[in-house]
C-alpha cells in the first residue's frame, strides 16, 4: 500500500504542477489508466460435479456466476522537451501491486531506437497489442504460451518455476526501427536481449540477490520483423526467440536449473477500408528442452494457431444514416483458437480448441463493452471432455 500511495502521490504532484486552468498535464506528459470488470454470466465447471460436503452430503454446484476485477492499470509516459528521450511506466493494481513497464527509449531517428528497461518481449502481434485494444476478452492460448514458455515458466509441477508468469515482459535492451519500403509500405524491426526470466525477475548474486543468484554470460534473444502498408490493410509479421541458461542457481542456493527454450510465430492481418471488415490469423510453436527430470527428452513441445474475422457495423449504419450517437464501433466477431502440447515426448498430445463468438461496443474512447461466448473442446486421451463453456462480459473504463 505504501508503494501505491507513493505512486498516487507522484501523479497528484504531476497534475498539480500543470496550469490550474488547463486541468491536465503538459503536452509532453501522458497519464493514463483503465480498469476491466468481468461479469461471468455463466461458466460451466463440470470438474466440481460429484463433489460433496461431508458429513452433510451437500452436493457442490457445477457452474459459476459472479463479478471480478480482471485488470486495473495506471501508466505514465514522459517525453523530454527537445530531446529524443521518453520514459514509460505502467503498474498493475489488480490482485497485487506490481511493476509492468519501466523503460527509457532514445529515438534519434525513426529507423533507430534504443530502449532499456522492462517491457513486452517480441511475440505475436496479439501479444504486443495493448490489453485495452484486444478484439476478444482474452488473448489466444498460443500467444500467452509463447511468452511464458519462452521465458522461465516450467511445464513440470515439481519445478520451482511451474507458477512463473511473465506478464509478456522481461528486463533488457531493445533495438527498434521503422524503414520505408517504397512510398506506401514500411518495414518494422524489434530485437531484444534480456534476462529471459519474465517481469520483475532478475539475476543477482550476493550484491543484489535476485530470483537466480548465478548466471554465465547468457541472455534471452528475441526478434520480430513486420512488413505492411502504412494504412494497415495488409500486415505480415514473424518472430523468433531463443533462451539459453546453463547451470543457474535458484535463490535458495540449493537448486540448479537449466533453461533451454526456443519459439517462433507468424501472423497476418487484413482489413478492407471503408467496410469495417478485418481479419487476422497467427501460428506459433515452441519447445522447452531444459530436461528438468533428466530423462533426455524435451520437457514440452507445444503449438497452436488462431484465426478471427470481425465486422464493424458502424460504416454500414452510417451509410444508412442510422449511426448511434457517441458510438465509435459495434463489432461482431468470431475466433477459432486451438492449442496442443506434449510432455516428455510421451506420444500423448492434449489439445484444447475454443470457438468464441464476440460482440464489442465502444462508446466514445472511454467506455468499452465486450460480450464473449466461448465453446471449449478438449482432446485428452486420459480424461473425458468436460463441460466448461462460458459466457463472459467485460466492461472497460479508461482515461
Amino acid at each position: 500500500m505504501a508503494r501505491l500511495a507513493s505512486f498516487a502521490g507522484a501523479l497528484a504532484l504531476l497534475f498539480a504542477s500543470a496550469p490550474a486552468a488547463a486541468l491536465e498535464p503538459a503536452e509532453n506528459v501522458e497519464v493514463y489508466g483503465y480498469a476491466q470488470l468481468w461479469v461471468t454470466l455463466l461458466e460451466q465447471m463440470e470438474t466440481a460435479r460429484g463433489l460433496y460436503q461431508h458429513p452433510s452430503g451437500d452436493e457442490a454446484t457445477d457452474t459459476t456466476t459472479g463479478f471480478s476485477i480482471h485488470r486495473a492499470r495506471l501508466g505514465l509516459r514522459l517525453a523530454a522537451p527537445g530531446v529524443p528521450l521518453r520514459l514509460a511506466v505502467q503498474v498493475k493494481l489488480e490482485r497485487s501491486f506490481e511493476l509492468l513497464d519501466l523503460s527509457v527509449r532514445w529515438a534519434p531517428r525513426p529507423w533507430f531506437e534504443l530502449e532499456v528497461g522492462q517491457f513486452k518481449v517480441p511475440g505475436t502481434f496479439e501479444a504486443l497489442t495493448d490489453n485495452r485494444e484486444l478484439d476478444f476478452i482474452a488473448r489466444s492460448q498460443i500467444t500467452t504460451s509463447l511468452a511464458d514458455y519462452s521465458l522461465s515458466r516450467s511445464a513440470h509441477t515439481a519445478s520451482l518455476l511451474y507458477g512463473s508468469a511473465s506478464n509478456l515482459r522481461d528486463l533488457g535492451l531493445a533495438l527498434r526501427g521503422a524503414m520505408p519500403l517504397g512510398g506506401l509500405a514500411e518495414l518494422r524491426l524489434f530485437g531484444m536481449l534480456g534476462n529471459g526470466l519474465g517481469a520483475n525477475l532478475f539475476f543477482g548474486g550476493a550484491t543484489n540477490k535476485g530470483y537466480f543468484i548465478t548466471n554465465g554470460p547468457q541472455l534471452f534473444a528475441g526478434g520480430r520483423l513486420e512488413a505492411g502498408d502504412r494504412r494497415g490493410i495488409v500486415v505480415l509479421g514473424v518472430h523468433a526467440g531463443r533462451n539459453q541458461h546453463d547451470n543457474i542457481v535458484f535463490n535458495s542456493g540449493r537448486a540448479v536449473y537449466d533453461l533451454s527454450r526456443r519459439a517462433a510465430s507468424g501472423d497476418l492481418r487484413l482489413s478492407v477500408p471503408g467496410t469495417g471488415l478485418r481479419a487476422w490469423g497467427l501460428y506459433g510453436q515452441g519447445e522447452i528442452s531444459d530436461d528438468f527430470n533428466g530423462d533426455g527428452r524435451p520437457d514440452l513441445r507445444y503449438s497452436g494457431w488462431a484465426a478471427s474475422a470481425l465486422w464493424d457495423l458502424v460504416p454500414a449504419l452510417a451509410a444508412l444514416g442510422l449511426t448511434p450517437p457517441y458510438t465509435r464501433a459495434i463489432e461482431l466477431g468470431f475466433r477459432f483458437d486451438t492449442y496442443g502440447s506434449e510432455i516428455d515426448e510421451s506420444g500423448v498430445e492434449v489439445r484444447r480448441s475454443d470457438y468464441t463468438v464476440g460482440l464489442n461496443y465502444r462508446f466514445e474512447e472511454h467506455l468499452k463493452l465486450q460480450l464473449n461466448y466461448v465453446i471449449r473442446r478438449t482432446e485428452d486421451p486420459s480424461f473425458p471432455d468436460l463441460a466448461d463453456d462460458a459466457l463472459i462480459a467485460n466492461l472497460q473504463g479508461a482515461f
